[in-house]
């Protein structure tokens, strides 16, 4: 396995909403996502493992999710091993993009891109003195992560607010909040960084047409 653009897109996607399970004999890699939104994204998602990794990955539909799951040692050895990402307990907080990706630009855009298709949201925010503001905005529960994904944003020229922090009175977790706001970094993210997920797309387009 190397590190090409596309690998660098499913680490962002496994970063994002997946998961690494290895535990008594079992080696599974698993995606989790919204069956209302991401249908064609994963057909998409499952496409690349298919051409990155050399792995069937199987869609599973439930009424709350949809997940796609890849049964493999090798993959998750290169992972876990070669690109040391976290996996089990406390993945969430420690999560970061593999020091690889971050040094080029070409794979950092990618690990961003899939970061953004799973766990980034496109919106719309209504501030003082601007109506229909969009925005996008990643959230995290590692703050390692949210300070690489703005230091990495802030050194192509993005115009990132500074990371906030939110608790939820059902959540135990600290979430980190990487806001990028206003049309200039919408058109920009488009331009630069892409979307694979065409429901985050279509949103995008559509904020800045109007």
């Amino acid at each position: 396995m190397k590190l090409t653009e596309g690998m660098a897109e499913l680490v962002g996607a496994l970063i994002g909403d997946g998961y690494i399970y290895r535990k008594n004999g079992k080696y599974q890699i698993g995606f989790v996502g919204n069956p209302k939104t991401d249908v064609e994204y994963y057909t998409k998602l499952q496409k690349l493992i298919l051409s990155e990794w050399n792995k069937k990955a199987n869609i599973k539909f439930r009424e709350r999710g949809i997940r796609m799951v890849i049964d493999s040692k090798e993959t998750s050895d290169f992972l876990v091993n070669n690109l040391r990402i976290c996996y089990g307990e406390g993945k969430c907080e420690k999560v970061k993009i593999p020091h690889e990706m971050t040094k080029d630009w070409k794979l950092a855009r990618n690990v961003l891109r899939g970061i953004v298709d799973t766990d980034g949201s496109v919106f719309i925010a209504q501030k003082q003195g601007a109506k229909n503001y969009p925005s996008i905005e990643i959230t995290t529960s590692s703050i390692k992560l949210a300070n690489q994904i703005r230091n990495i944003l802030i050194k192509r020229n993005f115009r990132v607010a500074n990371i906030w922090s939110y608790k939820s009175k059902m959540s135990k977790r600290i979430t980190y909040k990487v806001p990028l706001n206003g049309k200039e970094n919408l058109r920009k993210w488009i331009d630069k960084i892409g979307f694979s997920n065409t429901y985050k797309l279509e949103r995008a387009i559509n904020y800045l047409k109007n």
